[in-house]
């Protein structure tokens, strides 16, 4: 059981057994989570008692009740440390230590412990979920990890679990674990990629406590992915990020791009001059540019044969609605049901693949539009149409579309 997080009332009942007591944590380790209902109904309690705020459940553990309680109580500090490569527990050891930890692990040739890979520039978080983090470590972290760290245990962290929840469902390696930094608490991995989710620095991502608790999870190396933003700020992820620069360990800049981060107010200068040059074919940007994707990838030789049109009503596409239910067929017939593109062969003018682009704030939160795509998706598997969705939070388009294309044609 480890102290900072034993709550004040388990502690108290530990204490009333004992006559002396020694209470061992780290004060500058993640404290227990209270839940908000519990937290709510102990502050009540808390202001009907006008108690000393070393009481306060919702605020404290026992040992840093303890603490508070009884400012001269004797404190011994651990300071052997034994876990994390030299460098990495090094910027524990100046940021929240005041250098008093004395490092018992050496370099032993282990190059470039810490490395900082950067998203494109775009607010790519939705709340807690963060699908361009999630791309560059399945397509840029993992496979040089996995290819490089050998026998090496690999653990995903991140602050919120949502963002481990996407997670878990697209890492198909059962080797490495995914999990919160809170879950994370007490052990360890050789290799640490933690992906920070947010857009820029917030209060909860920031806490020292969860950011102190994230880097010294890590034995040999700690890789953190950011957003543009976060090396900006005054913060301890901004002091991490310019940490790991000073020392000159590694920076990259990922090379993963959407079409529709040309929608991100940093990109509207270049948007507006690729846009003026192309037809506007809808008055949504996001499928205008779907459009220059597919017209780009339409352009390649072994889509020659291929052509495409836009908003072509459902029941086009069907013609006959015997192999439909009877809310399917009043779903497809309906004239204002269309497909956002449809990319057909222009020999015989049969449908290859329906494209729809699905913006994310439209589509993930709106629980009536999935249920008319999952009719749509329904509809076109009964008469082997094949659909790719295209999120605008997610990126690789051209790569997908041509790779989905050519599947399709073999």
């Amino acid at each position: 059981m480890r102290p900072h997080r034993v709550d004040i009332v388990t502690g108290a009942l530990a204490l009333s057994c004992a006559k002396q007591a020694l209470i061992v944590g780290d004060l500058m380790q993640l404290p227990n989570v209270v839940p908000e209902n519990i937290a709510e109904e102990t502050n009540q309690i808390y202001h009907k008692f006008t108690l000393h705020s070393a009481y306060r459940y919702a605020e404290h553990s026992i040992l840093s009740s303890i603490v508070k309680l009884y400012e001269d109580v004797p404190r011994t500090l651990l300071k052997e440390h034994y876990r994390c490569h030299p460098k990495i527990i090094g910027f524990c050891n100046q940021k929240f230590y005041n250098n008093d930890l004395i490092v018992m692990t050496e370099e032993k040739g282990r190059e470039k412990p810490l490395a900082v890979y950067k998203t494109a520039k775009g607010n790519h978080a939705r709340g807690n979920y963060n699908q361009r983090q999630i791309d560059v470590i399945l397509q840029e972290v993992l496979p040089q990890q996995i290819s490089s760290s050998g026998e090496q245990s690999i653990g995903t962290i991140a602050p919120y679990r949502l963002q481990t929840k996407k997670l878990k469902e697209t890492v198909r390696d059962g080797n490495i674990e995914v999990d919160t930094v809170h879950k994370f608490q007490g052990r360890q991995k050789h290799v640490i990629i933690l992906t920070t989710v947010s857009n820029k620095v917030n209060e909860f991502v920031d806490n020292p406590n969860l950011i102190n608790v994230a880097i010294s999870r890590a034995i040999d190396k700690l890789i953190i992915v950011v957003s543009d933003e976060e090396n900006k700020h005054n913060s301890n992820i901004g002091d991490l990020i310019r940490y790991i620069e000073y020392n000159n360990y590694e920076f990259i800049n990922s090379s993963i791009y959407s079409v529709f981060d040309l929608l991100y107010h940093s990109y509207s200068e270049r948007l507006f001059s690729i846009m003026k040059k192309k037809k506007h074919v809808s008055e949504y940007e996001s499928e205008n540019l779907m459009n220059v994707v597919i017209e780009d990838v339409l352009k390649q030789p072994e889509f020659q044969n291929l052509d495409r049109v836009m908003h072509q009503p459902l029941k086009m596409l069907i013609r006959n609605p015997e192999n439909l239910d009877d809310a399917e067929c009043q779903y497809a017939m309906n004239i204002s049901t269309h497909t956002d593109f449809v990319i057909f062969n222009k020999l015989d003018k049969m449908p290859v693949l329906v494209v729809e682009v699905d913006g994310y704030a439209f589509h993930a939160n709106n629980p009536k539009q999935l249920e008319k795509d999952k009719i749509k998706d329904t509809i076109l598997q009964k008469y082997e149409i094949p659909i790719l969705r295209i999120k605008t939070n997610e990126s690789g388009e051209e790569m997908r579309l041509r790779d989905k294309l050519l599947q399709i044609l073999k």
